[in-house]
């Protein structure tokens, strides 16, 4: 076994073959894995980042080093799916007695076991500060998002007088979510009246949970997204995943302050760095994906394994040589 920061610096050194990098790169379930899964009755879904197993008992959630931005493949970060499956075991984990959630166990390195849930079709978008979309529209003009008001002069990156949830529709892989608002999310039957209050609510918990424990490790969470589903009695769950680099912005509380005084971007420890280099090739959505080197892909994954270290205090180990296949977990 090997400190998985060691073997992400070995992989960024310029002599790294295709070859060895192919290895590393983890794309998703193999034929062989699929097939077995299909024949056990499983049902098969292969989303952005992720591959679910579905079976009446258990679901599945199998992450890739795939990665996505602006709803589109981008490329693979090394190890990238081990780093989110202990991310979201340890906030699955942290989050038990704060709000009911689906997680059982972690069979495998790049796997959780969780209880099958009826999502709730929407991504609930919980913005503790002014950045992103809702950032570029309000520079623009916009005051009302999805259905939410925001006052006159905020500032780029500022806190919120509060968090608002600015939830999306739910679209198929690499397809675009578009924003909504609670009244057509009940309307058009997705949830009931009574869902979306305590949709709201376990968010909002959720979210102070999340910063408060990032706090503790000197980052400030600005806005992250959930995903919920109702359990087989109609109860509500959180499900998905939980505080990811992938679904979150972090950023570094204690240059926060004096980078937004000079107008500066707050430094970030999450996807937002990819999207960064992509808009400034050009690129937000539309068009050819730009070739994005090694070197960003790594920058990426060790930003990533900085937050999970932080979070667990414990540094990941590895074994770089053992070929990443999946066992017999079904």
């Amino acid at each position: 076994m090997k400190a998985l920061a060691d073997t992400l610096k070995d992989l960024a050194a310029p002599t790294t073959s295709d070859s060895v990098w192919t290895q590393a790169c983890f794309s998703g379930s193999g034929p062989a894995d699929l097939e077995r899964w299909r024949q056990s009755g499983g049902k098969i879904y292969n989303g952005k980042v992720r591959d679910l197993v579905i079976t009446p008992q258990k679901v599945l959630m199998i992450h890739s080093d795939r990665l996505s931005a602006f709803d589109r493949f981008i490329g693979y970060v090394p190890f990238k799916g081990v780093i989110l499956t202990h991310i979201c075991r340890f906030w699955f984990d942290s989050l038990r007695q704060v709000v009911p959630n689906h997680f059982r166990s972690s069979p495998h390195d790049r796997v959780l076991e969780v209880e099958p849930l009826t999502p709730v079709k929407t991504e609930v978008v919980v913005r503790g500060y002014l950045a992103g979309s809702i950032m570029r529209a309000y520079d623009a003009g916009e005051r009302e998002f999805c259905g939410v008001k925001l006052p006159d002069g905020l500032r780029a990156y500022q806190k919120l007088p509060e968090p608002i949830i600015t939830p999306t529709t739910k679209a198929a892989a690499f397809e675009h979510d578009e924003n909504t608002n609670a009244a057509d999310l009940i309307a058009n039957g997705v949830c009931s009246a009574a869902e979306w209050q305590t949709i709201t609510t376990m968010a909002f918990r959720v979210f102070q949970h999340g910063q408060t424990v990032f706090a503790k490790a000197g980052w400030i969470l600005a806005d992250t997204k959930y995903e919920f589903g109702r359990d087989a009695s109609g109860g509500i769950k959180l499900m998905d995943e939980v505080h990811t680099p992938d679904s979150s912005r972090l950023w570094e509380s204690a240059t926060y302050a004096g980078r937004c005084s000079e107008k500066l971007a707050p430094i970030m420890l999450d996807k937002e760095n990819i999207r960064r280099f992509l808009m400034d090739q050009g690129f937000s959505g539309h068009g050819p994906v730009p070739q994005v080197p090694r070197a960003e892909f790594i920058k990426l994954a060790l930003i990533y394994l900085h937050v999970l270290e932080a979070l667990t205090g414990e540094k990941l180990q590895v074994n770089p040589t053992k070929a990443q296949t999946l066992t017999s977990i079904l």
